[in-house]
Parts: structure tokens; C-alpha cells; sequence
């Protein structure tokens, strides 16, 4: 979450003042490395839950406030958008049955919220991605009223100087800009915490670099944004670019996102991490009162390390070290940040335990493994597993594996030997490992059985309507805590087509619109936008110009007049209407249903921001019909 006690940098002395206050909490965690100071225990575990929140037709709700405002349960916080939760489940020691004890708890936490949430007519939902949430749910009213947030929000666009632009290639391709930072709200994980003994630190973080991308590969859970196929692990390239602060006016320079995998293997000490994140990272936060470590050391107490920790915060690779002064000595541990959140909490916690049973069966000479292996080669496994997830082909220790053999013939049987060596109960290996084991032999995890659905139903229903079904189907079975590979695939007879709650014409029209839309510029020849709509059996075609806003709109009574004068207009601007009667997304299917009643159309653009996002037309918003 972060230190939510801050300001905005105020000028240049303000900044000054702040690296100098970073600079002592290096030396003073030099000292503590450098002495010793440091918890040397290796068998502490925890982990974070983000949540989406959804009504109970499947749709993201801002309802975080009211929730958080009603649930006695110190453990459940906020998240950067009012859609979202999170749960920082208590640390454990690891060993004998830690893993079901985690499972327990946690699934005893969700049925709590939920129970909470059902009084704001709000589902908790475990997806790397919500299927439902649309472009129009990132506005900045929806982002928490916090002022740590919108601080970063500001600091970050100010220094990228022009929106964030997300471009993501897959099955189908997304391009969009937005004002904030709020593109990562799409994003919810289930992030992994392990202490780490300080001296060991490097080849532990080198040794979890090298196993991102096969962990990842099995564990992918968000394929779909805005109903478009692209990234089976879409998170790591939405991330990346949600937070880019680098523009188009430096291509020439090799500058490091925010957010990173990494740029080599750590070498030396773990304060390296953070002294690099200092020299290639500004400054995006200040704050008041804060304490000088060197000051709390030589008074014996342990420091807080609050500058660099704040800064820490602000930069975010995918194995993140992390500082804590619990208990009677401070303590270092790796942050796994790539798994997504879902697809039950079972999976999640099958994902915690081989990960957890890989970090412990970690080669006994690290530094002769990393020396034979291109830092390069881990970070394309990591960058491939988040485009194919359970398809992929690895590289692993010089040879290509399939996802199914690297897993099964390899990393299974490590990782059960390294939970073994943390007496961790064979009860507890055997049910998570064999979930890991059962995904990779049927192929089956969380982005495979989305994607494989969401197209069965896309064959008997709109997006809309499929992406509304595929959520409901997954908090159905995350309710029942049914790991991935045992989920039923869509049937004919299973599909639920049920209306929803509200009536029908209270639905947004963003929600039923067709977005995959027809149209020519304002200069276009008469006859291209004839034989477009001849082709395609339309009645009316939007004009927009270069800008992408409606500036007119064609209909089959123009062109006939057309065609029967045998005008000599040659270009669409002379001939389109240009009186154009438009919707916004957010407005109702009744209200357009109202609307093409009384002007005695049967097309309406609809746009946003003054630029056409979608078409509706009169057989769209049919009682219970939307087309495919």
C-alpha cells in the first residue's frame, strides 16, 4: 500500500532536502548490513488479496468506502480505485500445514467481505483483469479519495508530460490515453511475501528472477480488457505502461520504465536495489517529520527508513525487495508482484506454494549458475510467459521446455523437495502441487479457460453480455473454491442468458454498444462509403474527421437521392447530414430507444470526450436482444 502520509515535492530545495534524508537511510542500512543487524530467519510467509468489486449483475461498483466504512476487520484496506479491496492476510511461520492454514483464513476473510459487501449490492471477485470493467469505470472520480494517490497521479503525469497511452498487441489489439494514472486500477494480484536472511539476499533475488517466468506461465489469469484478447497475462504489459513516465520525445535514450523486471543480476549487496531505483528514478512524493535513521541507530533503536522506503514505493519491479522493523530485529523479504489475483483462492494458494517450495530448492552455488546464463534469458521467459502463459516455450539451463515438461519433469519435483526441507506437512504438498500438476497437464488454467469460454459465448451473445457471463460464472465458482482446472466449460445448456437485475432500459449504453464500427472521413469519396454500407447491409454510416469526432452521418434515403439525381458530388462532406443527434456512453437504453422515437432514426453514434467510441442502432436495444 505504501506510506499514505505524504505531500507533493515543493521545489527544488524540497527535493534536495528529501535525497538527503534517502542518502542516510542507505548509509544507515549499510551500517546494519555491514553489522549484522539484520533478522537472519528464513521461515516467515505472507501475502496480499486484491479484489474486484462488482454489482450483482457483474459490473465493476465504486463501493470500497461504503464497505470499508461498514467491515470491522482491520485487515481489509483500500485500493487505488473505488472498485477495488485488498486483504493483508496476517505473516505465518513456514512450516507443517501454514499453506491450509492460509487457504482457511483467507477463505473465511472473503466470505466475511462478501457478507459485508451483499448489503451494498456488491459481489468480491478474484481476477487478474474484470471482464466488465470498461474504458468509462477509469474516470478520475473513481479513484480513491486519498491524497497519496492522486500525489503520484500528478507527479507522474507531470513528469511524462503528455496522457498515458496504453497500446497492447495480442489476438486483438487495444490503443487508448487516459489523463491518470488509473489504467493500473485494471490490475489486481495476489502478491507473495518470503523473509529472507540478509546474506543471502542476492542469490535468492537472482535465483527468483530466474523462476518468474516459468511461475508465471502456469498462474496467468487476465486475458481479456475491454473485451479485446490480448496478453494471456495481460497484467505485465498494462502495468508497465499504466505508470510509463517515458514519451515518444526521448526515443534515443535508453531510460528504464517504473515499472521493470530488471536490468541485470544483483551483484554485491541488497542495497543495490534501491540505490539504483535512486540514480534512474525521480523523485515523485515528500513528507513531513521524518526521522534520521543515523540519528535512530546511534540511539539504539531500529530505523525506519522512511525516505527510501517512500521512494521504494514509487518504483515497482516484479520481485520488489522489502524492508520491515517488526519484532525485535528488522528484516529483509522478496515481494513476488506478478501472480494475478484469482482464478479461486485454492489456485492462489497452490501458486504460493510452488513458488514458495522453488525459492527453497534454490541451487546451492548461485553465483556459477547466473555466470552461465544471460540475465536476458530470464527476462524474455518472464516477458513470453506473460504473452502465452501455459503455451509457452522456455529456456532452462540451455534447453527449450514446453510449459507441461519444464513444469512436471523438473520444477515439481523441486519444489516439492524444497518444501519438504521447511517440514511443511506432505498433506499440504501433495493437494497444492497437484493442482499446479493438473493445470499443466490438461493445459487448463485461469486465461485458457476464460478465453476458451468467452469465445463459446461470444457465439450466442454480445460482448456484453459475454463478458457479464463470464464473470458471473467465475464468482460462482470462486465461491465454491473449485480450482481452475476442475471449472466447467460453457455448454449451450449452461448458458445463463438471464436478464439482468436492473430493468433492461436502465442498462448504459456503453454496455450494449457495438465498438467494432464502420465509417469514413469527412473527404472520403461518395462511393467507398456506398459500397461500404451495400457490403455490409447498413442503413447509416458515420463521417468523423482525423480527429476521430462525428461530424455528419450517411443513410441509405441520402444515397438514393444521390443515385437518382446523378449529383456530382463526389466526396461525403457535401452530402452527409450534418445534424447529428449523438449518445454518451453513460446514457441509458431507454433514453436512446426515447431518443430515435422522436427524431425517426435507427442509428445513433456514440461518443465520448467528443470522439465516437461505438454505434447503437435500433435493433441493438431490442427488449433482451443485443447483437453479436
Amino acid at each position: 500500500m505504501g506510506d499514505f502520509r505524504v505531500r507533493p515535492i515543493l521545489n527544488n530545495e524540497d527535493r534536495r532536502l528529501f535525497y538527503e534524508y534517502i542518502f542516510e537511510d542507505l548509509a544507515a542500512m549499510e551500517i546494519m548490513y555491514r553489522d549484522s543487524m539484520f533478522d537472519p530467519g528464513c521461515d516467515t510467509i505472507g501475502s496480499e488479496q486484491e479484489i474486484c468489486l462488482v454489482n450483482s449483475d457483474g459490473f465493476p461498483t465504486t463501493s470500497a468506502i461504503r464497505i470499508l466504512d461498514d467491515i470491522d476487520e482491520s485487515r481489509y484496506t483500500n485500493e487505488l480505485a473505488l472498485f477495488n479491496l485488498e486483504i493483508n492476510q496476517d505473516p505465518r511461520k513456514l512450516t507443517k500445514n501454514c499453506f491450509s492454514l492460509i487457504e482457511n483464513d483467507l477463505v473465511q476473510l472473503l466470505d466475511y467481505g462478501r457478507g459485508v459487501a451483499s448489503r451494498h449490492d456488491t459481489e468480491l471477485l478474484l481476477a487478474g483483469i474484470l471482464p466488465t470493467l470498461t474504458y468509462k469505470d477509469l474516470q478520475f472520480e473513481n479513484m480513491t479519495p486519498i491524497k497519496r494517490y492522486r500525489t503520484l497521479s500528478k507527479a507522474l503525469f507531470d513528469i511524462r508530460g503528455e496522457n498515458f497511452e496504453i497500446y497492447l498487441q495480442g489476438v486483438d489489439d487495444l490503443n487508448m490515453q487516459l489523463e491518470s494514472v488509473l489504467f493500473e486500477a485494471c490490475n489486481t494480484s495476489f502478491q507473495l511475501h518470503l523473509q529472507v536472511n540478509p546474506r543471502k539476499f542476492v542469490d535468492r533475488h537472482n535465483w527468483s528472477q530466474l523462476l518468474a517466468g516459468p511461475v508465471l506461465s502456469v498462474s496467468t489469469n487476465s486475458p481479456l480488457l475491454f473485451g479485446r484478447e490480448l496478453w494471456a497475462e495481460t497484467r505485465i504489459a498494462l502495468f508497465k505502461q499504466s505508470l510509463d513516465t517515458r514519451n515518444s520525445r526521448n526515443l534515443l535514450r535508453k531510460k528504464l520504465p517504473r515499472v521493470y523486471f530488471g536490468n541485470g543480476w544483483l551483484e554485491g549487496s541488497p542495497i543495490e536495489l534501491w540505490k539504483n531505483d535512486v540514480m534512474r528514478f525521480p523523485l515523485l512524493i515528500s513528507a513531513e517529520n521524518i526521522p534520521n535513521s543515523l540519528e535512530q541507530l546511534q540511539r539504539g533503536e531500529i530505523p525506519d527508513l522512511r525516505a527510501v522506503r517512500m521512494h521504494n514505493g514509487t518504483t515497482y519491479t516484479w520481485n520488489r525487495m522489502c524492508y520491515g522493523k517488526e519484532g525485535a530485529k528488522p528484516h529483509l523479504r522478496i515481494e513476488c508482484r506478478y501472480l494475478p489475483a484469482g482464478p479461486s483462492p485454492v489456485d492462489e494458494i497452490a501458486n504460493f506454494t510452488y513458488w514458495i517450495g522453488l525459492m527453497h530448492s534454490m541451487p546451492e552455488d548461485m553465483q556459477a549458475v547466473i555466470t552461465e546464463i544471460d540475465f536476458k534469458e530470464a527476462k524474455n521467459n518472464f516477458i513470453r510467459a506473460g504473452r502465452t502463459g501455459i503455451d509457452t516455450i522456455l529456456n532452462w539451463n540451455g534447453k527449450r521446455y514446453d510449459v507441461s515438461t519444464l513444469t512436471g519433469d523438473i520444477l515439481l519435483p523441486m519444489a516439492k523437495e524444497g518444501l519438504k526441507k521447511l517440514s511443511v506437512d506432505e498433506e499440504d504438498i501433495d493437494k497444492y502441487l497437484s493442482i499446479i500438476d493438473r493445470r499443466v497437464r490438461k493445459g487448463k488454467n485461469g486465461s485458457s479457460w476464460m478465453i476458451c469460454n468467452y469465445r463459446k459465448l461470444r457465439e450466442k451473445m454480445s460482448r456484453f453480455e459475454a463478458l457479464r457471463n463470464l464473470t458471473l460464472m467465475m464468482i460462482d465458482f470462486q465461491k465454491e473454491n473449485i480450482p481452475v482446472d476442475e471449472w466447467e466449460d460453457v455448454l449451450t445448456a449452461s448458458v445463463f442468458m438471464s436478464p439482468v437485475s436492473e430493468d433492461y432500459e436502465n442498462l448504459r449504453i456503453g454496455q450494449i454498444m457495438n465498438t467494432y464500427i464502420f465509417t469514413v472521413y469527412e473527404n472520403s469519396s461518395v462511393e467507398l462509403a456506398r459500397k461500404i454500407m451495400e457490403w455490409n447491409g447498413f442503413n447509416h454510416l458515420p463521417v468523423e474527421n482525423f480527429e476521430g469526432e462525428v461530424v455528419g452521418m450517411l443513410s441509405s434515403s441520402l444515397l438514393k437521392r444521390y443515385e437518382q439525381e446523378h449529383s456530382n458530388v463526389k466526396t461525403v462532406n457535401l452530402l452527409m447530414d450534418t445534424h447529428v443527434h449523438t449518445l454518451h456512453p453513460d446514457d441509458s437504453v431507454g433514453f436512446a430507444k426515447q431518443l430515435m422515437k422522436e427524431k425517426k432514426v435507427s442509428s445513433l453514434p456514440v461518443c465520448f470526450d467528443k470522439r465516437l467510441v461505438g454505434i447503437v442502432t435500433v435493433n441493438d436495444i431490442k427488449m433482451g436482444s443485443t447483437p453479436k
